[in-house]
C-alpha cells in the first residue's frame, strides 16, 4: 500500500511516496508566491486593489447624495437647475460625457451669489447657514444652505475606533473646537466665527453626524418646517426627504448568509464567531488543554479549578499571555505549579 505525503507551503510544495516503512520517491515543487513583497514584508496582491477601491465608493456615495439633494431641490424649486440638465450629468448615456450643469444661474448659486434673484452675495456657504437660524431665507439660499450640508455631513460613530479615528477624536480637543461647540449654536456657527473669521481652515475639524443632524433640524425650523417626530420618524414630508438625502446612512450589509453549516445538525448554521456563547465555547476548549506537569506526567485540572479559571477568563477583555493564567492557577491551586504552555503564549 503506498501512502502520499504532502507539505503545502506558500511557494512550494514537498512531497513523498511512501509504501510501508520505505520511502519510494520524494521532491519539490516550487513556484511562484501568490503573495507579494514589499517594504513591510508580504502583503496580498489584491491589498493596493481593494485600499484604492475605498475612496471610489466614498466618492460614488457623495455623488449619489448630491443628485438626490438636487432632485428634492428641483421638485421644491430652491436650486436654478432643470431635471435634464441634471439627468446630463447623473445619467450614463453610452458614447456620450457626462456633463456638469454649466448655466450662469447655477455657478452663481454655488458661488453663493443670488444677484441674479435680486438678493446679495455671500462670502460662503457658511454664512448662508448661520443667517438661516435667525431669519428667513430665500428659497435658493436655503437650498445652498442644504447643499453644503450633504457636501460634508460629519462623522458617524459606529463604536469602533481605530488609530487614524482616536487621533482626529483628541485633535477636537487640541484645537479647542469641542469647547467652540459649546460656545455656538451649530457646527456651521462654529466654524465661521471660531476658524474662518480668525482665517483658520475650517475643514480639519471633525464633527458628528449628529451634530450636522441637529443644525439641519434647526435650519428646518427657523424656515418654517415641522422637525417633530413620529415613531421615530419626521412628519413633514420635505424634511423627512432632507433627513435620507443627507443624514441617512444605509446600514451594513448581513453576513449571516457567509456562516457555514454545522458539521451535526447539518440543517443549522454554526455560531457566529462574534456570538458570545462562542468566547465561552473557546475560553472552555483552552481551558480544558490546561495540564499540570509532576514528574514528567501531565495532570488535568480539577473541576473546581476550572470554574474558577473560566470565571477569570470571563473578566479579560483583550488577548493576554497564559502568564496572566499561571498567576491565577498558583493562587487557586496555592503553590507554584509547572504547566504545558509558556508564559509568553497568547
Amino acid at each position: 500500500m503506498k501512502i502520499l505525503g504532502l507539505d503545502i507551503g506558500s511557494s512550494s510544495i514537498g512531497w513523498f511516496i511512501r509504501e510501508f516503512d520505505q520511502i519510494v520517491k520524494y521532491g519539490v515543487i516550487v513556484f511562484q508566491s501568490g503573495m507579494k513583497k514589499g517594504t513591510n514584508g508580504y502583503s496580498s496582491p489584491t491589498k493596493d486593489r481593494r485600499e484604492d477601491r475605498l475612496p471610489r465608493n466614498l466618492k460614488r456615495a457623495r455623488k449619489y447624495r448630491k443628485w438626490k439633494l438636487l432632485e428634492l431641490l428641483i421638485s421644491c424649486g430652491m436650486v436654478p437647475l432643470t431635471v435634464l440638465e441634471l439627468d446630463r450629468w447623473r445619467k450614463y448615456v453610452k458614447g456620450q460625457k457626462s456633463i456638469f450643469p454649466n448655466s450662469e444661474n447655477f455657478k452663481s448659486w454655488l458661488a453663493c451669489d443670488f444677484s441674479y434673484q435680486n438678493g446679495i452675495k455671500f462670502k460662503n456657504p457658511y454664512e448662508i447657514r448661520v443667517n438661516g437660524l435667525d431669519e428667513k431665507l430665500s428659497p435658493h439660499e436655503f437650498g445652498r444652505a442644504l447643499y453644503h450640508l450633504v457636501q460634508r455631513r460629519g462623522y458617524k460613530d459606529i463604536g469602533e475606533k481605530d488609530k487614524e479615528t482616536k487621533k482626529q477624536i483628541e485633535r477636537r480637543d487640541q484645537t479647542g473646537f469641542e469647547v467652540s461647540l459649546t460656545n455656538y449654536r451649530t457646527v456651521g456657527e462654529a466654524l465661521l466665527k471660531d476658524y474662518i473669521g480668525e482665517d483658520k481652515r475650517a475643514r480639519n475639524e471633525y464633527p458628528y453626524r449628529h451634530e450636522y443632524l441637529s443644525e439641519l433640524e434647526k435650519l428646518c425650523a427657523k424656515q418654517g418646517y415641522d422637525v417633530k417626530k413620529e415613531d421615530n420618524k419626521y412628519i413633514n414630508p420635505f424634511v423627512k426627504k432632507l433627513h435620507k438625502s443627507i443624514i441617512w446612512q444605509r446600514p451594513l450589509k448581513s453576513q449571516k448568509g457567509n456562516i457555514g453549516y454545522c458539521t451535526f445538525e447539518e440543517k443549522s448554521r454554526r455560531c457566529p464567531i462574534s456570538h458570545p456563547l462562542f468566547e465561552i465555547f473557546r475560553a472552555l476548549s483552552f481551558i480544558n488543554t490546561i495540564r499540570t506537569v509532576e514528574n514528567n506526567e501531565k495532570i488535568a485540572l480539577s473541576e473546581s479549578t476550572r470554574e474558577q479559571l473560566f470565571l477569570f477568563f470571563l473578566t479579560k477583555h483583550k488577548n493576554f499571555k497564559f502568564e496572566d493564567v499561571r498567576v491565577r492557577l498558583d493562587k487557586i491551586t496555592k503553590k507554584k505549579n509547572k504547566y504545558n504552555y509558556p508564559i509568553n503564549k497568547k
